[in-house]
């Protein structure tokens, strides 16, 4: 399986990865699509006030994921390749997004993670919109 992996000290903290997302998930795949449709990026990049950083929050599809023990609703689980993904039963509660150490789940009507594009690209588009190296990625076994 794939990880998307951060090198904090190339980021320029531009954003490119989120807007790459947005568009890839939204319906139109374009940048109006994400505007009009209001399609929230899988991946952040926050400025940490207390580490005084750059930090990711995104997936990292743990092999033991809190967010899939703290599911209610059986919603998240791994699919065929080790991915954590979130199916339609997830009911909007929010157990998932407090479980995750990483910040990486967000719910708003249902839970928002990283799927590390799959079904709707052949590679994960936040790599290939980094314009300056710093997501890349890598393969774990």
């Amino acid at each position: 399986m794939n990880r998307i992996v951060f090198n904090k000290s190339l980021c320029v903290s531009c954003h490119s990865c989120e807007v790459g997302c947005s568009v890839i998930h939204s319906p139109e795949k374009s940048l109006i699509s994400v505007m009009l449709e209001g399609v929230r990026p899988r991946i952040r990049i926050v400025y940490d006030d207390n580490k005084k950083t750059i930090v990711v929050e995104q997936c990292r599809h743990c092999k033991k994921a809190k967010c899939i023990e703290a599911c209610p609703e059986k919603a998240l689980s791994y699919d065929e390749e080790g991915r954590v993904v979130c199916s339609e039963k997830c009911t909007g509660c929010g157990a998932c997004e407090k479980a995750c150490p990483f910040y990486a789940i967000r719910v708003v009507e249902s839970c928002i993670k990283c799927d590390l594009c799959k079904d709707v690209a052949d590679f994960p588009v936040c790599v290939t919109y980094c314009p300056v190296g710093a997501l890349t990625v890598k393969e774990v076994h």
